[in-house]
């Protein structure tokens, strides 16, 4: 979940992110503006291939449940590529919902889209063949929670998929002090939003949520040439989605943070220049 590249200078937005258990509040960090959801879809297409279809097979019939589902742009993607595949969603936020339905019914996919908490889902046990969520566990101050919860409304031998990122895994290559101090101020705010480290967790988590056969799904992303010019918006807008609380650190101003913003938009201009960080698709089975 990222607020959208703004290339023209910082603007720090006044969203905080509140969580209680396993609800993202009212006052979400990244806001529900028209602006936000649009964003979500392209992001969703930014991830399209290379993390949410890439290693993904869903057979005809397959009940999925995505918890978090936002504004329906991996239950588009996922319904378009596994035809046949029965399409449900929750979401805390019924605004989100509304634009999900709208998305999904421009697809041409029926879903079945509730408002609910990720800690009391509205089904019955052995509901679905799989759950997903991405980008979601690590908003959770309950993320062990909100997996058992997942695992109930599994059928015997059902597959979960969750995907985050470790935010103390990004580099840049030639680094820097500036891009350091940046990146490191970045996994604080996440950590004290949230969970910095989601990603590396999330095995734990699900062994100790119940699921068997936890696959971690590490995927080590790198990025130069080409890919990277793709890639460092997308990261920009990451860490600018941290703003609120990273222009709260004592001794950080606004000044220097566009001072390290400009050196990480720099880089795909910086010869032999990389980026990359730590995502994990993790795979369980109840």
């Amino acid at each position: 979940m990222i607020r959208p590249y703004q290339p023209m200078g910082l603007r720090i937005p006044n969203e905080k992110l509140d969580l209680v258990g396993g609800r993202v509040t009212e006052d979400y960090v990244h806001g529900y503006a028209t602006a936000e959801q649009e964003r979500l879809l392209k992001q969703a297409e930014h991830w399209r291939d290379e993390l949410i279809l890439a290693g993904t097979r869903l057979a005809p019939g397959t009940r999925l449940l995505e918890v978090g589902c936002g504004v329906g742009a991996v239950l588009g993607i996922l319904g378009m590529a596994f035809p046949g595949v029965i399409l449900a969603g929750v979401d805390i936020e019924a605004r989100q919902l509304e634009t999900a339905r709208a998305h999904l019914r421009r697809l041409g996919l029926e879903a079945d889209l509730r408002q609910a908490d990720a800690l009391e889902l509205p089904y019955p046990d052995a509901s679905f063949d799989h759950v997903w969520m991405m980008w979601f566990v690590e908003h959770l101050a309950d993320p062990v929670g909100a997996l058992k919860e997942a695992r109930r409304v599994l059928v015997s031998g059902g597959a979960l998929t969750a995907i985050e990122v470790d935010y103390n895994t990004i580099w840049a290559s030639p680094t820097s002090h500036a891009l350091n101090v940046l990146f490191a101020a970045v996994a604080r705010t996440m950590e004290a939003a949230g969970r910095s480290d989601a990603g590396s967790r999330l095995h734990e988590w699900l062994a100790e949520a119940g699921f068997t056969s936890v696959d971690p799904g590490e995927i080590r992303l790198s990025y130069n040439g080409k890919d990277l010019v793709r890639q460092v918006p997308y990261v920009a807008a990451v860490v600018e989605s941290t703003l609120p609380e990273l222009a709260q650190l004592p001794g950080v101003s606004v000044s220097e943070l566009e001072v390290r913003f400009a050196e990480l938009r720099a880089l795909p201009t910086t010869p032999n220049a990389a980026l990359g960080w730590v995502v994990h698709k993790a795979k369980a089975v109840r």
